[in-house]
């Protein structure tokens, strides 16, 4: 890759991470990775050009097929909860892309997040193509391919180590600051760039350490907040008028960039909405040991169990379900629907109702995926 080309990259990965809430799709379809071959992996993204581009890199040195799914310019685990990644853009890039003339065998792998909306089986039924989810982050799929396609446990967990959450607070930060300091601009010119300033470096604040804060944390944030911008405030001799702005400011900010946090972040278990209060509920009687759920919960709350403790049968157990994130991906990939939400009275969303309606911008279950 020449200067000018990692130079574009460059430029690209800062502004698709800043500006991540917005789609930026890329064109779908089959990409050479290296030198590929006949019997070269072939691997499943969607189209959102950060993604390709990201997994470009990772295999570099590596010799594979890259099929390009559309998702509407959506990163995969949004896509797949949303609706915009599914079976049927999977099914529709496998038989399209021309990948099935370049290459002498019928496997795929899928990225474990998208688990949520895309079901490995009904691959398989519709287009014969085999398909397996890999590794969470495409910086791991060398060392996957390596092992024979074998996950260890850190590849099958999400994380939220510095670098994802600096990326996040970009994401939430810079859109905030633009929308804050250009409202500003437009009514008063000196708030403008202190209220940009005052939204990346509460996005940074929050999440940074907001899942760390104790008690009721939104309203602790948000007084730290306040209470730091009136002291900015008074220091550059702000009256009346600033100091209520930087106040109020403060507080709106700290309330709009944790509004969705447990939605943007892979530490909460569900979101806020109305799936918090479900868990997920095994059904002994149905379950087999396939251990689909196993594969693709993104944070490792199943395991398998011991030869000695498989009495009556290879049942998963659950075992960190103080882990689990709501996502559903376990309950689309069970083929013997052993799987469900439940409430604490016992109402349960089953099965069907999780693989049909996908996740809106709300938290709700309204988008119809067929």
């Amino acid at each position: 890759m020449s200067g000018r080309s990692r130079l574009v990259e460059a430029v690209l990965d800062v502004l698709q991470t800043a500006l991540r809430m917005v789609p930026w799709p890329t064109e779908p379809g089959l990409r050479a990775v290296g030198n590929p071959g006949e019997l070269s992996p072939v691997i499943v993204t969607c189209n959102y050009d950060l993604t390709v581009r990201r997994v470009a890199r990772a295999l570099d040195g590596v010799d594979a097929w890259l099929v390009v799914a559309p998702s509407q310019g959506i990163n995969v685990w949004c896509a797949a909860s949303g609706g915009h990644l599914g079976t049927h853009q999977v099914v529709t890039a496998l038989k399209t892309s021309g990948v099935a003339e370049r290459v002498r065998h019928r496997r795929a792998i899928l990225p474990q997040l998208a688990a949520t909306g895309v079901r490995a089986r009904e691959v398989s039924r519709r287009c014969g193509w085999r398909t397996h989810f890999g590794p969470v982050y495409a910086e791991d799929l060398p060392r996957y391919l390596a092992g024979g396609n074998e996950k260890t446990e850190d590849m099958r967990r999400v994380r939220f180590g510095m670098r994802e959450r600096f990326e996040m607070a970009a994401a939430w930060g810079v859109p905030s600051a633009l929308i804050f300091g250009g409202v500003a601009a437009l009514l008063h010119p000196p708030f403008a760039l202190p209220l940009a300033a005052l939204a990346l470096l509460l996005a940074l604040a929050v999440f940074a350490f907001y899942d760390r804060l104790p008690g009721p944390r939104r309203w602790v944030l948000a007084l730290a907040a306040a209470l730091v911008s009136l002291l900015v405030a008074a220091g550059a001799g702000a009256g009346a008028a600033g100091l209520a702005t930087a106040a109020l400011g403060a507080v709106f900010l700290a309330i709009v960039l944790t509004y969705d946090y447990a939605g943007s972040t892979p530490v909460e278990g569900g979101s806020h909405f109305e799936e918090r209060a479900w868990h997920v509920a095994l059904d002994l009687e149905r379950c087999q040991g396939v251990y689909s759920c196993w594969q693709v919960c993104p944070a490792a709350c199943f395991e398998k169990p011991a030869a000695a403790e498989q009495e009556g049968g290879r049942r998963v157990q659950i075992t960190h379900s103080e882990r689990c994130l709501r996502c559903g991906a376990c309950i689309v990939q069970c083929s013997l629907d052993a799987l469900a939400f439940e409430d604490q009275s016992g109402r349960r969303i089953e099965p069907d109702v999780i693989r049909r309606f996908k996740l809106n911008l709300m938290g709700r279950r309204s988008v119809d995926a067929r």
